[in-house]
């Protein structure tokens, strides 16, 4: 009977050891410490994985602000601006791929306008060019534009059938002495065009004003105009920062790094 029961007895024994010191060390529990366990044995993490992409700035904001915790990390570039909610911290590990991200996007004026910019493009073609982007024309010579004043402008030019020549008069406008369909005519155009739009889809209640310099020639009958504004790259540059700043300023509590 003995021999049967002990099994069941020693099944029920706490474990112990025999120390050195002749006293025996009796086990209280059996948990398990993790504390000391290499990172790739540590039990799952509980997995809440986002993967946003978001467009327009003040749905992203308010998207990082309602999933942000305080592991959340900002990080822009020239590109995006990308949120990662579960960025490691140095008191805990994660694995950084719960995400929203806001590819930056330019509008399809600001790439027409780009596209223009510094090309020599044909009269038929500048025409064109002033009615696609009339609205957005903000200033002729530094004074404020009429609509009236951009539309007599196109269809004046659209009038002209052979360009006689081409000079700079006292106002330092454009003075085209030209063929139209009714006879001879003057027409003037303005040296300096100023343009204001979006350049970016994120946020198109932020402009940029693009201050452009005109310049014409005679050639074959007609004009080649060429476009400049000379600091493109800087205006984008400044507007885009603008927006990025404006993004993580807007996110409370969350730190933002250039990458």
């Amino acid at each position: 009977m003995k021999d049967f029961l002990r099994p069941l007895i020693d099944a029920f024994r706490i474990p112990s050891v025999l120390l050195d010191n002749g006293v025996r060390a009796t086990h209280q529990d059996y948990k398990i410490d993790n504390s000391m366990q290499p990172l790739h044995l540590k039990p799952e993490l509980a997995r809440h994985v986002v993967s946003q992409s978001i467009i327009n700035k003040d749905d992203f904001i308010a998207f990082v602000t309602e999933y942000k915790t305080n592991a959340t990390k900002l990080f822009y570039d020239d590109g995006r601006v990308k949120a990662v909610f579960n960025y490691i911290t140095a008191s805990q590990p994660d694995y950084g791929d719960s995400t929203a991200l806001m590819p930056l996007i330019q509008t399809d004026d600001y790439k027409h306008y780009r596209a223009n910019n510094g090309r020599s493009i044909t009269q038929k073609d500048f025409i064109r060019f002033l009615k696609r982007m009339e609205p957005f024309i903000v200033a002729l010579d530094n004074k404020k534009a009429d609509d009236m004043d951009i539309i007599d402008m196109a269809e004046s030019l659209q009038g002209i059938t052979t360009i006689d020549s081409i000079q700079r008069n006292a106002s330092n406008k454009f003075s085209i002495d030209a063929t139209v369909r009714t006879g001879k005519a003057n027409v003037e155009i303005p040296r300096i065009i100023t343009f204001e739009f979006p350049i970016y889809t994120n946020d198109r209640e932020l402009t940029t004003r693009f201050e452009t310099e005109l310049f014409l020639s005679a050639q074959d009958g007609a004009f080649v105009a060429e476009l400049i504004c000379y600091n493109i790259d800087q205006l984008e540059e400044e507007t885009r920062r603008q927006l990025t700043q404006s993004i993580c300023d807007g996110i409370e509590g969350v730190k933002s790094y250039q990458v």
